[in-house]
């Protein structure tokens, strides 16, 4: 990163004060812990292999271009430009050999995020739909900090919301009062019952639509705590067609791996919104947390058959530790 950790800090806070006061208000929602953007300033997005692209910026890609990093030599052929070849090589060969160089592209990211009426599960911080939020509003940081390019969308059975082709660290204001408000409304909405009332039981509802998918190749974090009955195995087939790295988080509340209530319950579906009555005790918990387990196995399983790349996510760990162990230990982020 060009930016250091004491003038990343003020750019962002003096870009954020010449907006309104909502704008303010977005960056201490998103980053309660100010301190978290400083160590973000030291991070980047991992793009895995060389990209491709068609606009300039800071990642290597798989073709040669004009930037000044040295790629390989290759004979010299009539009409090349011969300021690129390398005379120290003819000196001692006698024969002329053309520098290459590595083009440099921008990395497209692209940010799914669920917003159905599960995510809206867990006390405080700890809740899903906002952490997914915070986690989107810390990756679109990294990304727009490297002058790479965004796109967010938010879904629920459709894609509900979306903010298309940000760039550069000045777009950073926006995507912030993009997430904060969306996350305010939300939350709003699902307080009063006036969410949507459709059905959502397929991942792969909102991405049966050619303007969900990306129109450029690029990476795809897909943030879900996947309670669908279908789906996963066709939204991931569908991202990777588009020419995406996948990356499938999937959150879970510490109430949901391993819930502490017992007795004679009323268990309510947040999605269908139909009910159960249920005798919780040992025994049924045991099983439950044997589901769950059984559960992200699958999915871990059904990521690596299809080249995703995996990552399980407890929201009762802070968002700082998760980024600065899980998706640095899992070279998802460069530091």
């Amino acid at each position: 990163m060009s930016v250091g950790k004491a003038s990343g800090l003020s750019a962002i806070s003096g870009q954020l004060t010449e907006h309104s006061l909502t704008a303010q208000e977005a960056l201490h929602r998103l980053f309660p812990n100010v301190g978290l953007l400083s160590e973000l300033d030291r991070m980047s997005i991992s793009s895995g292999n060389r990209i491709k692209g068609m606009l300039a910026g800071k990642r290597r890609s798989s073709s040669f271009g004009g930037s000044q990093e040295f790629a390989d030599y290759r004979p010299y052929s009539p009409g090349d430009d011969v300021r690129r070849i390398d005379w120290n090589v003819y000196g001692r060969t006698a024969k002329a050999y053309m520098r290459q160089y590595w083009d440099e592209q921008e990395l497209q990211v692209n940010l799914y995020v669920d917003v159905s009426q599960s995510m809206n599960f867990g006390e405080k911080e700890a809740n899903k739909l906002q952490y997914a939020i915070r986690l989107a509003a810390s990756l679109g940081y990294l990304a727009l900090s490297g002058d790479d390019r965004i796109s967010v969308r938010l879904f629920q059975e459709s894609i509900v919301k979306e903010m298309q082709s940000l760039h550069g660290r000045a777009a950073v204001p926006k995507l912030l009062q993009f997430l904060a408000g969306e996350l305010h409304a939300l939350e709003s909405e699902q307080l009063k019952g006036e969410a949507a009332s459709a059905a959502f039981t397929s991942l792969y509802m909102p991405f049966n639509s050619g303007t969900a998918l990306p129109r450029r190749s690029g990476t795809s974090w897909l943030i879900t705590d996947a309670m669908f009955e279908s789906g996963v195995k066709e939204t991931i087939l569908s991202l990777m067609a588009a020419g995406q790295t996948v990356v499938f988080v999937h959150l879970l509340s510490q109430e949901e791996i391993n819930p502490a209530f017992s007795g004679e319950l009323k268990l309510i579906d947040s999605e269908l919104g139909t009910g159960k009555e249920v005798a919780i005790g040992h025994k049924r918990l045991k099983e439950y947390r044997e589901a769950v387990s059984a559960f992200q196995q699958e999915l871990q399983q059904i990521c690596a058959e299809r080249g995703a790349v995996y990552v399980f996510v407890n929201t009762d760990v802070p968002l700082e530790e998760t980024i600065r162990h899980t998706l640095l230990s899992s070279r998802l982020l460069n530091s």
